[in-house]
């Protein structure tokens, strides 16, 4: 068979196989008949489908429904760094009401303000369940896009009113945005950290593999803990997980390697020894696009130097390697300084609570509140006139002249005021107070008008419209204008003159807010007890805890403390967060087993049960079904010092631990001293035994415990009579015998 030479050579050229290799003036080569590479570090395509309602911006919608007021619908999405789109559709279901008239009634598609197709509204679809497929621009994309579905309906030719009811189209739950991405490999630069290590673009849990040579000693899993805590402050409310790998590479992933000169994993045995901590970003063997972050060292100390160096959140880092030269600890952190709390003190204005800019501002003919996150200190316990209030200013579009319009606030979705506004200047300013709560917060926003440690502030502001139609004869309508509100950054927030004060064990605030080692928020007064021979899920147990904690915070664990030692002095010193298997097989699950279960975990805390921590059985590795426990009591080493165990049981209970922990929104509705995990759903159990931690003095102690006892209170009414009574009865004795004498 002969072969054609020029359709070899341009084969070769557009496979890049001659790239680099001179061409003979004599070879009949014709460059130009060569079909351009437009990327040479690309790999293979993957499809990722996401439901359209998950990202309507603040979470998860049920329906999107558009009107002739709310006329479009955004949803945001994210492209990882790594990432090239090359082709993307919507696949748009939707039912337009039966009213609209086809033809002249349409919908609009924008990705980042770009209109990407224009389709009328077919007869057939009116009233009915209909799907419209749209081509997305890919070029358009950005690290951050936003899709725009705007609904453009009428339902007469003529005098229409906007604010018709009979004018609307739903816009379907199996609504989907279809991405065909590649994965590129990025230049090794440590300037976009932590990037491509955790994802922030996206709403997606970042998952980053940590390898060790072989089961990790206690100073690396402490590096490797502050690592994790690193990730989770930058990852926040999209969760992280830590898969752990012994001396094995993961699958094709980003990950991180601890690799002191004496112990490190077999694939990198021909790495140069290092002269100190350092910190290098690196093509992760055998892959085309994936990084690894080497922690290297001298020693497992230099481990830890190198993580902690990483911790500050404006560090800068230029090119491949970051040698750490100048290490210094930061100062501990002082008791409730989270960064992401609003503690009791001074005001706090809500720049420093914004997430994004723009949060607080609101446009469109229908204006969508505005949210803001506010997290309370987790403890905080209100007795008597303490202050709890904001002092909101904002700014809007002055409403028509014989309109009105006015101005809510709302606090976990419940409303709590109000104000109608002037067609002044467009300013108001009104200070607002937060609803009182006696005794602690609530532990859930279900329980109605209450503050919990994570609230939601939400601000609007609506306008009275007036509008008319008339007939074809005589025609009378209204141009509707699009209205604006901001509520200002510098508006304040200020909680005063309450206590902290919580009656433990109380899983619930441990789920919610990671207290109460998270009240030191570099968990200066943490220690992690885990086995020296912890298996690869144990590992993965920690980090995803830690990690967990700091997302809650939004600070580093750069002072936490880890040990495989039962008899270590940190742990007299601390509150003890321990991870390890069950004691012992759980037959049923009661509150007998379950105050057995803590028992058996206090007593291998005091030394008094097994010499190795939570060694559990091999009964609890061999079975398949397995479960998992949280389990919280006072630390048998420090009077009200907290001990919380992370424990699983079986193949799958790892699994539902790291599950449950990888979500931030998970284990929310777990309380008591001992929380039972299972595939089927969560119970938990009270603990008998009680302990109060915090500075609430004795006498309001006293007082609220019998607030809530009417016959007690009388009791000691009378009692306090009795005593005013006879101390005056036999003052007036006394007196009236010196008068005598």
């Amino acid at each position: 068979m002969t072969l054609n030479k020029t359709a070899v050579m341009s084969a070769l050229l557009a496979a890049g196989l001659l790239a680099g290799m001179p061409l003979h003036a004599a070879d009949p080569v014709s460059v130009t008949a060569v079909a351009p590479v437009w990327r040479t570090d690309v790999t293979g395509t993957r499809t990722e489908s996401l439901p359209l309602l998950r990202l309507v911006p603040g979470g998860t919608a049920r329906s999107v429904k558009l009107t002739g007021l709310t006329k479009a619908q955004y949803f945001d999405f994210g492209v990882r760094a790594d990432d090239v789109v090359s082709e993307a559709r919507l696949e748009l279901t939707y039912t337009p009401s039966p009213s609209v008239i086809p033809g002249i009634s349409q919908i609009n598609v924008y990705l980042n303000g770009q209109l990407q197709k224009s389709a009328p509204i077919p007869k057939e679809a009116v009233g009915q369940v209909s799907e419209m497929s749209v081509t997305l621009n890919p070029k358009a994309m950005e690290a951050v896009n936003q899709i725009a579905v705007e609904f453009v309906g009428h339902y007469r030719q003529v005098c229409e009113n906007p604010a018709n009811e009979s004018l609307w189209l739903d816009v379907g739950p199996a609504s989907r945005l279809v991405l065909v991405k590649q994965r590129i490999r990025l230049a090794n630069d440590l300037a976009q950290f932590p990037a491509p290590f955790v994802d922030v673009t996206s709403g997606a849990p970042t998952v980053l593999p940590m390898v060790f040579a072989g089961r990790p000693s206690a100073a690396e899993k402490e590096a490797a803990a502050v690592l994790a805590s690193i990730a989770g402050r930058a990852a926040e409310w999209r969760g992280t997980d830590f898969p752990v790998y012994y001396n094995a590479m993961p699958g094709e992933s980003h990950f991180v390697v601890f690799a002191p000169n004496d112990d490190r994993p077999d694939f990198l045995k021909l790495l140069p020894q290092v002269d100190g901590p350092q910190v290098y970003v690196a093509d992760a063997p055998g892959s085309l696009w994936a990084k690894m972050l080497v922690i290297a060292g001298r020693d497992e100390k230099d481990l830890v130097t190198a993580v902690r160096a990483l911790a500050p959140e404006k560090l800068v880092m230029i090119g491949e390697r970051f040698r750490v030269k100048n290490p210094q600890l930061p100062e501990p952190r002082q008791a409730y300084d989270a960064p992401r709390w609003i503690n009791e003190g001074e005001p706090v204005a809500f720049e420093k609570l914004m997430q994004y800019p723009g949060q607080l501002t609101s446009r469109g003919y229908v204006l969508p509140p505005v949210h803001l996150p506010l997290r309370l200190v987790p403890d905080l316990y209100m007795v008597g006139d303490a202050s709890l209030g904001m002092q909101v200013k904002y700014r809007y579009t002055k409403p028509v002249s014989g309109e009105t319009s006015q101005f809510r606030v709302f606090v976990n979705g419940y409303l709590v005021d109000s104000e109608t506004l002037s067609g002044g200047d467009g300013r108001g300013a009104r200070t607002v107070m937060l609803p009182s709560f006696y005794g602690p917060l609530a532990d859930r926003s279900a329980s109605g008008l209450a503050l919990t440690s994570v609230n939601d502030l939400s601000f609007s502001v609506g306008y009275e419209r007036v509008t008319e139609g008339g007939s074809a004869d005589n025609c009378r309508s209204v141009m509707l204008l699009s209205h604006q509100m901001e509520v200002e950054p510098s508006s304040t927030v200020t909680v005063k003159g309450l206590f902290h004060h919580a009656e433990l064990p109380d899983l619930a605030l441990w789920a919610q807010s990671g207290y109460p080692f998270t009240v030191y928020a570099d968990l200066s007064q943490t220690a992690v007890l885990i086995r020296d021979d912890a298996t690869e899920g144990e590992v993965n147990t920690m980090l995803n805890a830690v990690a967990r904690m700091s997302a809650v915070t939004g600070a580093a664990a750069v002072r936490v403390a880890v040990t495989g030692d039962p008899a270590s002095p940190l742990l007299r010193e601390r509150d003890i967060l321990a991870v390890g298997r069950m004691p012992h097989l759980m037959t049923d699950i009661d509150a007998a087993n379950a105050m057995t279960l803590q028992k058996s975990v206090l007593d291998a805390v005091a030394g008094k049960s097994r010499p190795a921590l939570l060694a559990g059985t091999e009964a609890s590795l061999l079975s398949e079904n397995g479960i998992a426990a949280v389990v919280s009591g006072e630390s048998p080493l420090a009077k009200g010092r907290t001990v919380v165990a992370l424990l699983t049981e079986g193949v799958s209970g790892s699994w539902i631990l790291n599950d449950r922990l990888v979500n931030p929104a998970s284990l929310g509705g777990i309380r008591g001293a001992v929380a039972v995990l299972s595939e089927s759903g969560e119970a938990d159990f009270a603990s008998p035994v009680r302990y109060a931690v915090g500075n609430l003095p004795w006498y309001y102690r006293v007082w609220m415990k019998i607030i809530d006892r009417p016959g007690v209170l009388v009791l000691c009414a009378l009692l306090s009579a009795l005593t005013v009574g006879l101390g005056i009865f036999f003052f007036m004795r006394l007196w009236v015998r010196r008068r005598s004498s």
